[in-house]
């Protein structure tokens, strides 16, 4: 398997270490000693970040951080910021659990801090959020706590029980201010949201929060004995269960009867598994309830105890550092041991990577696109084999060396060109002369990174690339360092020229055909256009830009296959008149504003046509009676006859229309044209100018 396989099965791994941490160590172990023997990092730090979190579970505290430590430095080697932020809080975990809260909430925050500035997309975010506000609230920090609070409830789609416990943090902070309303509302919504669930949590969660609101607010004793209970039932292990138990202390010392909570508290200070932390809370908290008492012996023997606690932890603390600088003289150790078989791998592989470069890298170019992906391509290739920072592939044009394709490291660099009469360039000379050219020191004219650049071109080669016997352009390779252009990569560049120059005369043909199917293409659509315009004209009037009278018999076929309709013919009786009155071209002025007023007041099921000089057709569906057809006809005429203002005068024109219906008074179109214009003929004797043939 390789290093991708083997950091695949760590990854899913991680995902299912919780169910089964002794067959992720197992896992972890063997991961650990492949990637040790083939010197693969990434496999490495994932090895060691399953071997963190598999201890961390099986409460092995100080392997588990030394895992973690190794699994960070890793990744901080590889800058894979997800994975880092994975480590500092399984780091922050493991001091959790141990009851290190001080150095738990500085890997939890250093977790988030990666989260935050690159914006990691990571799935534990909100688990290191709930693990830093419970770690805040054992140590007393209750405003830091409430912020953090603040920030997971404007958190969107959590997990159900992620919810529950954000709930019940909530619910802690409100027994925590005392106030009895929030206190009740923050129970009751905690038990709903874990019924509606279906969830079941440990003892000392719900259970606990409730016995302690009856020992508060209601019932002392019942409260007292529900949480005695619950505290025999506990997990000693988890030591969350010690500062739960001591909140409740508290309590009862605040309440009418403070023996209890002295009681309580002097059978936490006793348990061996309690925290140092924890320890050193209780006995400054009886040390200061002793002093409100004026029981001063009592009061020094406890802030005593807390000062011998407070030292205990700072030699921990002490100790734990210690540890860190040992796992990261160990990682320092693994690292030198992982470069040494590098290198050893490096200079094994290197024996034949000469005879397999060439077939590579002809692979490569072939399978570009563009020059730019070529040149990319190619530089990926040559890592290695040449420290050339700086790649441009020139193609000749037109008596020119074109620079189309400059790249700087991931930077594309302006386009540039010289002409091949310019016989000081080295480009140039290496175009004419046929044989490659490079200089190993300080490059004068030549550099293709901007003169302003603060780092200057220090070597460079000019490869001609051929195809058929004839320079079709340039590769200029060029770097920031003397000496990089020794006889092997001078050697390379000899037997890669002719594959580079066949890729890029592939790309000049496929770039040259498709320049030329792109100019056919838009000749071609240039021409529909034209010949869709034609056929619009053809059967379009220019002035109006109705139908015609060409296009009217497929307009009737049409409009008489779908049924019977109504034909009304329509002419502009005074054009001549206005024409002699106003001046030539009014006419024309007249027809369009009316041909606009007729498209604006028809259905867009109807048809309105312009089929002579002066006359509109208009079909329209069949109206419910004669006399409906005869009012839309009248409303039409009105319109005609409205004023209109055209070349800064008013005039007013004048209509007729004559009504018919078709297949009543003709199936053919000549038939129903002739009944049109007998009607129309009538409409002149008619006071409405309207008529319609019954």
């Amino acid at each position: 398997m390789n290093q991708e396989g083997i950091q695949r099965e760590l990854e899913a791994a991680l995902l299912c270490v919780r169910a089964n941490p002794a067959k992720a160590y197992s896992l972890g172990q063997k991961a650990l000693v492949r990637a040790q023997r083939n010197g693969w990092i990434g496999a490495l730090a994932l090895a060691n970040l399953l071997l963190g979190w598999a201890c961390c579970l099986q409460n092995r505290s100080d392997p588990a951080v030394e895992a973690f430590y190794r699994a960070i430095s890793l990744f901080a080697d590889a800058k894979d910021s997800e994975h880092l932020a994975h480590g500092y809080y399984g780091l922050g975990t493991v001091y959790g659990r141990i009851g290190e809260y001080s150095l738990a909430i500085a890997q939890y925050h250093k977790a988030l801090s990666w989260i935050v500035r690159y914006e990691l997309p990571a799935p534990w975010s909100v688990a290191i959020r709930i693990a830093l506000t419970r770690a805040l609230m054992n140590l007393g920090y209750w405003s830091d706590a409430e912020q953090e609070l603040l920030k997971l409830q404007s958190l969107f789609d959590l997990a159900n029980d992620d919810s529950v416990e954000i709930q019940l943090l909530v619910l802690r902070l409100a027994f925590y201010r005392g106030e009895h309303s929030q206190v009740r509302s923050q129970l009751q919504g905690c038990r709903e949201t874990i019924l509606a669930l279906g969830g079941h949590f440990p003892a000392l969660t719900l259970d606990y929060y409730q016995a302690r609101y009856t020992a508060k607010y209601k019932r002392f004793k019942t409260g007292e004995s529900q949480l005695s209970a619950l505290w025999e039932d506990a997990d000693r292990d988890n030591v969350d269960s010690y500062f739960l138990a001591f909140e409740a202390s508290l309590d009862f010392l605040q309440s009418d009867q403070p023996k209890r909570g002295i009681h309580w508290l002097n059978l936490l200070v006793a348990e061996a598994p309690a925290p140092l932390s924890l320890k050193r809370q209780i006995h400054s908290t009886l040390a200061n309830f002793y002093v409100s008492h004026r029981s001063h012996a009592l009061a020094s023997s406890h802030f005593q105890a807390a000062e011998k606690m407070a030292k205990q932890m700072r030699d921990s603390e002490v100790n734990l550092q210690w540890a860190r600088f040992q796992a990261e003289a160990m990682h320092q150790s693994l690292r030198s041991q992982v470069a040494q078989t590098t290198k050893n791998n490096q200079i094994l592989a290197e024996s034949n990577a000469l005879l397999q470069a060439v077939n590579r890298i002809a692979m490569a170019v072939n399978a570009a696109l563009d020059p730019n992906a070529l040149a990319r391509r190619l530089r990926e290739q040559l890592v290695g084999w040449i420290d050339a920072e700086v790649i441009g592939i020139a193609e000749v044009e037109h008596e020119q060396l074109v620079f189309d394709c400059l790249l700087d490291a991931d930077q594309c660099l302006p386009p540039s060109s010289l002409l091949l009469t310019e016989d000081c360039s080295w480009s140039v000379r290496a175009v004419q002369q046929g044989r490659i050219l490079f200089h190993n020191d300080r490059v004068q004219g030549e550099a293709l990174v901007p003169a302003e650049s603060p780092v200057p071109v220090r070597s460079a080669s000019f490869t001609p690339l051929k195809c058929e016997n004839r320079v079709i352009g340039l590769l200029s390779l060029q770097s920031r360092r003397a000496n990089v252009f020794d006889a092997r990569a001078l050697s390379l560049l000899e037997y890669i020229a002719p594959v580079i120059g066949i890729a890029l005369a592939n790309l000049l043909n496929v770039r040259g055909r498709h320049e030329l199917r792109g100019a056919l293409t838009k000749q071609q659509q240039e021409l529909d256009d034209v010949r869709k315009l034609i056929a619009h004209l053809a059967d379009h009037d220019d002035l109006t830009g109705l139908p015609n009278r060409t296009s009217l018999p497929e307009h009737f076929t049409r409009w008489r296959r779908a049924g019977a309709f109504s034909c009304l013919l329509l002419r502009i009786t005074n054009l001549d008149a206005v024409n002699n009155s106003t001046g030539y071209g009014m006419d024309e002025e007249i027809l369009k504003v009316i041909g606009q007023r007729l498209r604006n007041r028809v259905r867009p099921d109807d048809l309105l046509m312009r089929v002579s000089h002066d006359q509109f057709l208009l079909f329209v569906q069949l109206m419910n009676s004669l006399s409906t057809l005869r009012d839309f006809a009248g409303q039409l005429r009105q319109m005609i006859e409205q004023p209109l203002r055209a070349r800064d005068q008013t005039v007013a024109a004048e209509g007729q229309i004559g009504v018919v219906q078709c297949p009543d008074h003709g199936e053919t179109l000549e038939e129903l044209m002739s009944m049109a214009g007998l009607a129309l003929g009538h409409s002149v004797h008619d006071d409405t100018g309207v008529f319609c043939v019954e």
